[in-house]
């Protein structure tokens, strides 16, 4: 898979990612969000094993796998942050991802990049929609969300199991459909 937009390429993980990689999710927010990150990968080669791993699911077009690809900008190929989907366990649902380098934040990048997956996921399968589950605490995702288009259906507070990577007691649902066919 690779898509480009207007500043972004979107593409499959590489080993030249590492390190940049590395220092995206040991930043405040991405700890703060989706510590999983930081907690799997103690360092820039902890990540070997895992870009191994999505390079095998590249091929796929199944969005019930958990898929991340680097959003990297199209003059440099310098990896900004990342974008995937997969099977959400708890919801049973095909829930996308993403996060962007602190220091590329504010420039429209997660929007851009989000809007161009779902697009892709969309053309490639038929599922009806697909969701986001926002920490409460996240207001910079949530702007992300509703700029890309993601409605906000409900806020949830689980009952009896933890939300992964949650701060917050509480999350954001958020959904979007596929546009009707004409």
């Amino acid at each position: 898979m690779f898509i480009e937009t207007k500043s972004l390429s979107i593409r499959a993980l590489d080993f030249k990612d590492q390190e940049n990689l590395f220092k995206i999710v040991w930043q405040k927010d991405v700890m703060r969000f989706m510590r999983d990150w930081s907690d799997e990968h103690p360092t820039p080669e902890s990540f070997h094993d895992y870009i191994q791993w999505q390079k095998q699911q590249q091929v796929s077009k199944d969005m019930y796998l958990n898929k991340r690809y680097a959003v990297v900008l199209q003059e440099t190929d310098l990896l900004i942050g990342m974008v995937g989907m997969g099977l959400e366990d708890t919801l049973n649902e095909i829930e996308m991802a993403y996060f962007i380098d602190e220091d590329y934040q504010g420039n429209g990048y997660a929007t851009e990049a989000l809007q161009a997956l779902f697009e892709w996921c969309m053309s490639v399968s038929t599922i009806p929609y697909m969701i986001l589950t926002i920490d409460c605490a996240n207001a910079a995702s949530c702007k992300v969300a509703s700029k890309s288009g993601f409605e906000l259906f409900e806020k949830r507070t689980p009952i009896g199991h933890e939300q992964p990577n949650m701060e917050s007691e509480s999350y954001y649902y958020y959904r979007k459909y596929r546009k009707a066919s004409v």
